[in-house]
């Protein structure tokens, strides 16, 4: 005798996979059978079998468009990627911010230990800290990348929401490589890194904001490693150029930066202005 449990009642589960053709070949035929002895349910399978036709009528030409790009794989993959990338940098500027008190205590500890007064910390100390993690060794990928200074002004302005200079070094034999932004206690920071066009040393200019700091001239701080930071205040940023250069070598490019910032952004290419022209309209009559 048949086992019922080997073929269980046809129920609304089974009518509508009937309907979806979910079926498998044996159960199919057992609902199709039972269909013939229930007119009443065949009734409605026909009618939902034409509601199934109809939508797809209507939806195939909508099934046959391409996937949008922010659906595919790889996009939402390079989304994801991205996402951790960002989770990284914000891990990187609180370490960042950690070590900079870290050194400053230390500095501190050192003066106590010695038995005199506790020496101030060096302005700027993070500058070191940001051309440590950023541009020496292999460094980090950049928020931004370009070839020429006014791509990496033009993005930090747009993010900082005011005009920034990104000093043109190409004098001194550096090129810009890249910038990225970091939280500090007074906003935000960036750092641009610069690679030498002979070889592979790497420089760092820094700014953040400093509204409550008066302007102070070029000021030089050695750091373990070899680096030397030259820093400067103009009574709203505090700006520094960090490498391993020697001190005579970096004060030139430092005095550089300066006289750049001072000057204030270049003016676009003339023929970025007349792009944004406006286009003449031609009058009729």
């Amino acid at each position: 005798m048949t086992d019922p449990r080997d073929h269980p009642p046809i129920g609304e589960d089974d009518l509508h996979a009937y309907v979806d053709e979910r079926l498998d070949a044996a159960r199919f035929a057992l609902v199709r059978a039972w269909l013939d002895r229930h007119p009443e349910a065949a009734a409605r399978v026909r009618a939902l079998a034409a509601q199934r036709d109809a939508l797809r009528a209507v939806l195939a030409p909508r099934a046959a468009e391409p996937i949008p790009a922010r659906l595919r794989v790889a996009h939402v993959r390079a989304g994801l990627r991205a996402r951790r990338l960002r989770q990284w940098r914000m891990a990187a500027a609180a370490v960042l911010l950690l070590l900079t008190g870290a050194g400053a205590g230390w500095l501190a500890r050192d003066g106590l230990t010695a038995g005199g007064a506790t020496p101030a910390a060096a302005p700027m100390a993070e500058a070191a800290e940001a051309h440590r993690i950023f541009a020496a060794g292999a460094g980090q990928p950049s928020q931004a990348s370009a070839a020429v200074e006014g791509d990496l002004e033009a993005w930090l302005t747009a993010r900082l929401g005011e005009p920034v200079v990104v000093p043109d070094l190409l004098a001194a034999g550096f090129r810009p490589l890249g910038a990225h932004l970091l939280p500090v206690p007074q906003g935000t920071a960036a750092v641009v890194t610069y690679e030498r066009l002979a070889g592979d040393t790497r420089l760092s200019f820094y700014l953040r904001p400093a509204p409550d700091r008066p302007a102070e001239p070029l000021r030089c701080t050695d750091h373990p490693g070899g680096w030397v930071t030259y820093s400067w205040f103009d009574g709203r940023r505090g700006y520094a150029v960090t490498a391993a250069l020697p001190r005579s070598e970096l004060r030139g490019i430092a005095f550089a930066a300066e006289r750049a910032v001072r000057a204030g952004p270049k003016p676009p290419p003339a023929d970025q202005l007349i792009a944004r022209a406006e286009t003449p309209r031609v009058c009729i009559g």
